[in-house]
């Protein structure tokens, strides 16, 4: 369905860097479509009347907040022994949502009230972030941020230059909120648990979880909207792969297995033989700090990592074992046996094996957002997402849209051109293909077997990332944006530029001559 009547109230879920992206954007786009973004000042005529970002955390700035305690290491066992711990609709709770008719008439200030036996932040709705205090970025800090704000080089000239410590991710976001005055466009310890399209209205009805931090007490209302952009980001949901005996081997041995996600504090693994699952990042970032206090680290890969600066790393690696994908789990030995037949023992296994794209405030059945779930089977969450053109407008409704969808390296920038385009449409300035053409788009990344980007359908080399997504956005912004690359003056290759911190801020750390600490002075 296309844009046939004017926008004029937004509701924006998550409140992480694709969610302040969206509302920075829209607070500062005019209702003839003109963005004054860059200059810091709203528009005398706004193009749109509400906007509100929902966030469920307590905390603004999604995947950069810190929790000082993290979800659950694993699925409860009783998942684990449905063995359906591989799909998200499995290990995901759905709030019980109270009868609609006691919903009606309700609102932010007049909510319907109930109680829960469950504190905030349900454990099975993933809520808590895999940020530990230690991580660093992987990309350099100019790339770690959005084009309208100057890039004034927050790491000092560093040990980790120009890479930049979580904490300094999270001081820009909350820096970006303040400068901009977008706090009361906000409203967090909000859990958005449905939305459904009114057919007869044409508006957006969403059904809201109010629930306050460590509360028992959930305030419930509805609220209707004219667009919806999801920007909930896809690092909530752990991907658990498909192991033979999982469900006996943590019957047995509760404390060994765990995802990454759970991961705090490398000392929990001193004196222990830890085994990483997972030939990505994260694997790399855990080992850097197993290395010096684990007994052993050993590594499992599927495949062989895609990413150069890993492979140069893991090369220089001699006290990292390698090891290929687990065959099984050996309960009555507490082993591990993998597909070439050799068998290792270990105090603690990590699953390194990443997240699925979730959003289960959204009927399956509407396919909004389709994701493609054939792929669950596999050992890592190779997840299709479809009916979107160019990863921002649903195919099937134009008016709710997605940014923060791509996996790739420039995520603030790329984040920023879909909400700019997203602002353009919107405000009625900019008019989309014809649905025919916006499908064409959509088919020719989804209906491929193999992506072109190994194991990331949602990926894209960096040397066609403008052509083949960037540029075609930056075509929907608004009047008057400049694009965001052009602005920066950034080449998306100097994106490579952070290979060589990254390899000497491995190396340091794993040598155990150096601390996280010693590296963020």
């Amino acid at each position: 369905m296309s844009i046939q009547n004017a926008i004029k109230s937004i509701a924006v879920i998550g409140a992480g860097p694709a969610g302040i992206a969206c509302v920075n954007e829209l607070v500062h786009t005019s209702i003839s479509g003109i963005s004054t973004l860059e200059k810091n000042i709203k528009p005398k005529n706004p193009a749109f009347e509400k906007i509100i970002c929902f966030e469920q955390n307590s905390n603004i700035g999604g995947v950069w907040n810190f929790f000082k305690d993290p979800d659950p290491k694993l699925p409860p066992l009783s998942i684990i022994k449905s063995n359906k711990y591989n799909k998200p609709d499995e290990i995901f709770e759905k709030s019980k949502i109270p009868n609609l008719n006691k919903l009606k008439n309700t609102s932010f200030n007049h909510p319907y009230v109930t109680f829960s036996n469950k504190t905030y932040n349900d454990e099975l709705k993933w809520g808590k972030n895999a940020a530990y205090k230690d991580l660093f970025t992987n990309i350099p800090e100019k790339f770690m941020r959005f084009s309208y704000t100057p890039y004034k080089g927050i790491s000092k000239g560093k040990f980790l230059e120009p890479l930049i410590s979580s904490v300094d991710v999270k001081d820009y976001l909350d820096k970006i909120i303040e400068n901009y005055n977008l706090s009361n466009y906000f409203r967090v310890n909000s859990s958005i648990e449905l939305i459904e399209k009114d057919q007869i209205t044409g508006k957006w009805n969403l059904t809201i979880r109010h629930k306050p931090q460590f509360s028992k007490i959930e305030q419930w209302y509805t609220e209707s909207f004219d667009a919806v952009i999801l920007a909930n980001g896809h690092c909530n949901v752990p991907f658990i792969p498909k192991i033979e005996n999982l469900a006996e081997f943590v019957s047995k041995f509760p404390d060994v297995i765990s995802h990454s996600k759970s991961f705090r504090n490398s000392n929990d693994f001193k004196n222990s033989n830890v085994l990483l699952c997972g030939s990505g990042t994260s694997s790399a970032d855990l080992a850097q700090y197993l290395s010096p206090v684990a007994k052993s680290v050993t590594i499992s890969q599927r495949s062989e990592t895609v990413y150069e600066w890993i492979k140069n790393c893991f090369s220089q690696s001699p006290n990292i074992k390698f090891k290929p994908r687990i065959k099984k789990l050996l309960p009555e030995s507490e082993s591990v046996e993998f597909v070439d037949g050799t068998i290792g023992q270990y105090d603690h296994i990590i699953l390194s094996t990443g997240y699925h794209y979730h959003f289960p405030m959204l009927n399956t059945h509407d396919d909004y957002v389709k994701i493609y779930n054939d792929n669950y089977e596999s050992q890592s969450p190779i997840n299709k997402i479809g009916n979107l053109y160019l990863y921002t407008f649903s195919t099937k409704d134009n008016t709710l849209a997605t940014v923060g969808i791509p996996t790739i390296g420039l995520m603030f920038h790329a984040m920023e051109y879909s909400a700019a385009a997203v602002a353009g449409v919107f405000s009625g300035l900019k008019k989309l293909p014809n649905i025919e053409e916006q499908i064409k788009w959509d088919d020719s990344r989804t209906k491929i077997e193999k992506p072109e980007v190994p194991h990331r359908f949602q990926g894209f080399f960096t040397d066609k990332l403008q052509e083949q997504l960037l540029n075609p956005l930056f075509k929907f912004a608004p009047e008057g944006r400049t694009d965001p690359l052009t602005a920066d003056g950034l080449n998306p290759k100097e994106v490579e530029a952070s290979n060589p911190a990254l390899v000497k801020a491995y190396l340091a750390l794993q040598s155990g001559k150096f601390t996280s600490k010693d590296l963020l002075k």
